[in-house]
């Protein structure tokens, strides 16, 4: 037989049921707050000590990457200003203190300790960075650290983790990279050519830069030198990739003169090297003078003002072809007369041997007995040969 229960005994059974609950979550509840004021209690103390650390400081820097130029002539150091601060609850002992990664860089200090610095004290100091010209294109770290040597004037309680408080700034400090060329003629002398002749300039660039530079030839006027006539048998332009430190293959650059010259032409031929990866770099430049001479019967002459853009070896020859001119022309008068000299003394002698001829003859007749022998001796005498000698005398050759 089924025994359903009363209504007094569910009712009693669910009263208890809710005592129970609400016992059990009371009890919860309290264990909940008991462990929220114990944690409250130990987080206290450690944000009131980040609040107010009794030790430590910061160092800061208006710039942390520093670029040093060290082209030759315009290297010059590099100047920052830094700040370090006492972060700390008492008064402290600060050093600073530098570090440059390789060898390349040099970093110098100011000052390098403050002593007794106030707390929320700061001070000033200039960290100067350098590096020696011509030095290539690098990097390196930097660091500049803070520390506290001492604090307090009576012993105070520090935290384990700040008994060695730093503070420190990091960076990096590079040498730019910079152009610089050097054109080089091979010949710079004037080229003296006659027309339809061709010049030839032959040039090298030397990188003088501190990196890998496209270089470039051109002939600044070269719209002038086509205008007096010339033509350019090369490019008037040269390209070259050079290494720092090293020189170019060599360049050529050929001009042609013109076909023909009423007098004498004369231009400059100007080159001008230069960076294609900085343009801001100076420039390289050359002249070069070439000159033309006039064609046949053109009757160019030399003035005054030629020579002031004469090359001394142009001037040399001119000197030494005159030199020569006049010496050929002592030499063609001492000739002369000396030849005349001899032609006088040719004819006193031919007149004294046609004297004695006749003298011989004026004998002859008077030695009437001797008429075969002095007939033999007319027909063959030697004193002939002076009449052969001179009707043909080899010095008038």
């Amino acid at each position: 037989m089924l025994t359903y229960p009363s209504k007094f005994t569910v009712r009693f059974n669910q009263d208890f049921m809710t005592l129970d609950t609400l016992a059990w979550t009371g009890g919860n509840m309290k264990r909940a707050i008991l462990i929220s004021v114990i944690m409250l209690f130990l987080l206290v103390p450690i944000n009131a000590q980040a609040q107010g650390a009794p030790i430590g400081v910061e160092v800061d820097c208006d710039q942390s990457t520093i670029n040093i130029n060290v082209h030759p002539e315009q290297n010059e150091p590099v100047s920052v200003t830094c700040t370090v601060t006492n972060t700390g609850s008492f008064s402290q002992d600060v050093t600073i203190e530098s570090e440059v990664e390789g060898n390349d860089f040099s970093l110098s200090l100011s000052e390098d300790s403050f002593d007794k610095m106030a707390a929320g004290d700061e001070e000033t100091f200039v960290a100067t960075f350098a590096a020696s010209p011509r030095i290539a294109v690098i990097s390196e770290d930097f660091t500049i650290t803070a520390r506290v040597t001492n604090w307090g004037m009576e012993p105070v309680m520090v935290p384990w983790g700040q008994m060695n408080s730093t503070g420190e700034i990091g960076g990096t400090v590079n040498s730019m990279p910079y152009s610089r060329m050097d054109l080089e003629v091979s010949n710079p002398s004037t080229r003296n050519i006659e027309v339809s002749e061709e010049a030839t300039i032959q040039f090298t660039i030397f990188n003088d830069g501190n990196r890998i530079d496209n270089l470039e030839v051109e002939v600044v006027n070269q719209q002038e030198i086509e205008d007096a006539g010339f033509k350019f048998v090369s490019d008037p332009f040269f390209r070259a990739t050079v290494n720092p430190g090293s020189s170019s293959d060599q360049g050529n650059i050929v001009l042609e003169a013109p076909s023909s010259a009423s007098s004498e032409i004369s231009v400059q031929v100007e080159l001008r090297a230069y960076s294609k990866l900085d343009t801001s770099a100076e420039a390289s430049e050359v002249s070069i003078r070439v000159v033309v001479a006039p064609s046949s019967g053109g009757g160019g002459s030399i003035g005054l003002n030629d020579f002031d853009t004469m090359d001394q070896d142009s001037i040399a020859m001119i000197g030494m072809a005159g030199g020569g001119l006049i010496g050929l022309i002592f030499l063609l008068v001492i000739i002369s007369r000396l030849t005349k000299k001899a032609g006088k003394q040719k004819i006193a002698a031919k007149e004294a041997k046609r004297q004695a001829k006749a003298d011989r003859k004026a004998s002859k007749r008077n030695k009437k007995s001797k008429i075969v022998e002095e007939e033999i001796e007319d027909d063959f005498d030697f004193d002939d040969l002076d009449d052969f000698d001179d009707d043909f005398d080899f010095d008038d050759l």
